[in-house]
Parts: C-alpha cells; structure tokens; sequence
C-alpha cells in the first residue's frame, strides 16, 4: 500500500499527513485532481456494467448479489 501511495501521492492525486500525536498515523486524502480523474471514471464504468449486466432482469440481480454477498462473507448459512 505504502508504494501505490508513494505513486500516487508523486503524481499528486493524493495527500498525506502524519499524526501530531501518533506517527504512525498518516492520514490520506484524495486531491482535486484525483478527483478529477475518478469523475472521468463513473461514466465508463457504468456503462461497462450495463454492458455485462443489462440483460439480467431485477429477480436475476438481485440473486447476484445475494450469491456474490454469500460469497464475499464465507458463511454456508443460507441468507434472506
């Protein structure tokens, strides 16, 4: 994480900051200009999805995501 930070601060589309009181807390935040750029980013990206996705009615979504979220946590039990 320290070296994509490292990247990304040098091309300045994040800052950090230590802690006053705790130097092992840095903390991070994103620029204007890498605001700038995820901007850019959420159009492209929704259109991907509906590429990949928009045939899928919302029963068949919302089934995706139940196994995705069943996925993600692991568990055998099945969820509502």
């Amino acid at each position: 994480v320290t070296r994509l930070l490292d990247r990304l601060e040098s091309a300045e589309l994040v800052s950090r900051e230590r802690g006053k009181n705790d130097r092992r807390i840095v903390v991070t935040r994103i620029t204007r200009k890498g605001l700038a750029i995820l901007a850019k980013l959420d159009e492209p990206t929704i259109d991907r999805h509906a590429e990949l996705l928009g045939h899928l009615d919302e029963p068949e979504l919302q089934e995706l995501i139940r196994l995705l979220e069943k996925a993600r946590d692991g568990s055998t039990e099945p969820t509502a």
